[in-house]
């Protein structure tokens, strides 16, 4: 009896199996390899080639391991292949992503730091020994088959599709070019540069969404049958997958220029950037401009991209400091007897052009920097976070004053508020001078044409209560002749009623836009890079020392969600525990901890912690990192 039930449950599992596999099979000699990439095997004479990978982990060897582009969280899937001797073949462009992962980290340390490019950093960890790059034009050769390569530049700058004419069927591997019918994972892995147009990577929201539409139209004019796409479900019915994307990236970005504070400042290359995305400038609604003044106060003074009070005490109050001259300029008040003492420096927000001589000036002028909580950890500590335009100087004891707080200073009445505009970590300060005149001190949050959100990279949240929403809340509260100061726009500006109405109906569209273009349950995923992020970013450590890293988990969703952490550690580090395991509540932010051992022989290097993080139906590999300098 118990031999036939053994023979049974052989039979049976041996049945299961062949019923998984066939379901898998996409035609007679293609087979999908599912999991959270969608790994491809191509049979022919018992011989294998692979597309993205195998995170099944059911292969033992393939002949070669076809790659699209460099994303860590991607090519995770062909490394283990590959380092069982399958050839990798990978975009020319994108190559020393692959072998030259270790020069990268090294680099980054510092190249963190003043930061205006804006790229992901989702790249490799560890080199891998590559057989051959490739590039659009290329065909590669296995067996009786030949598939074509195309370039198809967008979601990174030099990603490659695959095709591939099988048993009859036109396959298409797009990598991330696409996901879903007609979705995209997010949107902040497009932000770059545009020269030709005088636009720097800072400044370049999604800009590469030109080359991506570009790209979806090189995919479309090949008529393919099927497009396997790096995740998310095959896709049966490309052309209106691709037309649907296309349309939905069009109408994101014509929401997305229609209040662009980027217009003020490059009005030339914004009427440019439409053109490259929709074809022409006249699609798009622009606000029209604020009201502006180019005679302000008599009490600010007006020094680069920092303004000054000037009690007519003589007292001053300086608000930023990012540069020598700010400070020279200063003591040339003080040398005329102008300004007598300098009694508060009020931060904005973190960015280096506002705070990067803040210690400099304290050296000069001694006074209390006052931040707001959403500034206070990250004037502390820049290094603990990674987010463009850090600064190296920490600011060792702000005074933080609550949201809100009101403060009265000589003939002035100030009231500070966090602001979450250009950045999630942003404040601004109401100035009322006892004459009735009223300024709103908005840092970099707004210009006379709409809200400074054009680097994704900056965390804009968009849930009602929370970044620009926020910031529109509080200017509907202000008096009606309060005037706004932005530290890089002359003349001061305010936004009328209708335009407060017209910026949060734009942003009510465009997270509704953005709810259908993203494939995640609230677009903010999309948006927000750092929604799983790791703290600190960077630290130092020493040999044989134990130091923590968490990764802290932003829910955006509308529901609770129980989220699955596993480190990962480059060689010779240790990681406890594990794994771990947090339910989150909507809207909340919590930390996972991790212990990280270095070992006592480590020589001086740069250790690199990364994480996978998975949570209802995602499975995100190695999605976020933190760097540990070892310095014996």
């Amino acid at each position: 009896m118990h031999r036939f039930v053994s023979i049974l449950l052989t039979v049976l599992a041996t049945y299961s199996s062949a019923v998984a596999q066939d379901a898998t099979r996409l035609s007679t000699s293609v087979r999908l390899l599912p999991g959270p990439i969608n790994g491809v095997a191509i049979e022919r004479n018992e011989r294998t080639l692979v597309v993205y990978g195998d995170p099944s982990g059911t292969l033992q060897q393939a002949d070669m391991v076809l790659f699209t582009h460099a994303r860590r969280d991607v090519v995770w899937a062909g490394r283990d292949l590959v380092e069982r001797g399958a050839r990798a073949v990978v975009p020319a462009a994108e190559a020393e992503a692959f072998t030259k992962a270790t020069e990268f980290w090294s680099r980054f340390v510092t190249a963190r730091f003043h930061d205006y490019r804006q790229q992901t950093t989702k790249v490799p960890v560890i080199p891998m020994e590559i057989a051959r790059t490739v590039q659009g034009g290329d065909t590669v050769q296995w067996q009786d088959l030949t598939l074509k390569v195309l370039d198809t530049p967008g979601y990174t700058r030099g990603a490659v599709s695959y095709l591939l004419e099988a048993d009859g069927v036109r396959y298409a591997f797009v990598g991330d070019l696409i996901c879903g019918d007609g979705q995209l994972l997010d949107l902040y892995s497009l932000q770059d540069e545009v020269p030709e147009l005088r636009i720097g990577g800072y400044h370049g929201y999604a800009t590469r969404m030109a080359p991506l539409i570009a790209s979806l139209r090189v995919i479309a004019a090949e008529e393919p049958d099927i497009l396997v796409p790096a995740r998310g479900p095959l896709i049966r019915d490309p052309q209106a997958a691709i037309a649907r994307l296309i349309g939905r990236l069009q109408a994101v970005y014509r929401n997305y220029l229609s209040i662009s504070a980027g217009r003020y400042y490059f009005r030339d290359s914004y009427d440019g950037l439409a053109q490259r995305v929709l074809g022409s400038a006249r699609d798009v609604p622009w606000m029209r401009m604020a009201i502006m003044d180019e005679d302000p106060a008599g009490w600010m003074v007006c020094i680069s991209n920092s303004r000054l009070l000037l009690s007519e005490s003589g007292a001053g109050w300086l608000i930023d400091c990012g540069s020598r001259q700010i400070i020279d300029e200063i003591k040339k008040l003080r040398d005329t007897g102008r300004l007598t003492s300098l009694e508060g420096l009020f931060i904005t927000h973190y960015h280096d052009d506002h705070t990067e001589k803040v210690n400099a000036l304290l050296e000069v002028f001694p006074c209390p920097v006052f931040v707001t909580p959403l500034m206070a950890d990250i004037a502390r500590r820049p290094g603990a976070y990674r987010l463009p335009c850090l600064t190296t100087e920490a600011i060792a004891e702000p005074t933080v004053v609550p949201d809100g707080c009101r403060r009265r200073w000589h003939e002035f009445q100030l009231t500070f508020y966090d602001y979450p505009g250009q950045t999630l970590y942003h404040s601004a300060l109401l100035a009322e001078h006892d004459n009735g005149e009223k300024l709103l001190f908005v840092g970099d949050s707004f210009t006379p044409s709409g809200i400074d959100d054009y680097c994704l990279l900056n965390r804009n949240l968009m849930h009602e209560g929370e970044g620009y929403l926020r910031c529109l809340d509080i200017l509907a509260t202000l008096p009606a002749d309060c005037m706004l100061v932005n530290q890089h726009v002359a003349p001061v500006f305010q936004f009328d009623a209708s335009q407060l109405t017209l910026m949060r109906k734009a942003l009510a569209e465009r997270a509704a836009l953005l709810g259908e273009l993203f494939t995640w349950d609230d677009a903010n995923y999309g948006i927000d890079e750092q929604w799983a992020r790791t703290y600190p970013y960077g630290q130092t450590a020493r040999p044989s020392r134990t130091v923590e890293v968490e990764v802290r988990i932003r829910n955006h969703s509308p529901r609770p969600h129980r989220y699955t952490v596993t480190p990962h550690v480059t060689a010779g580090f240790l990681a406890e525990p594990r794994q771990a395991h947090r339910t989150i509540d909507p809207g909340q932010e919590e930390p996972i901890a991790f212990r990280i051992a270095v070992p006592a022989s480590m020589p001086r290097s740069v250790g690199v912690f990364t994480a996978d993080v998975a949570f209802d139906r995602w499975d995100l590999r190695h999605w976020c990192e933190a760097l540990i300098e070892v310095q014996p």
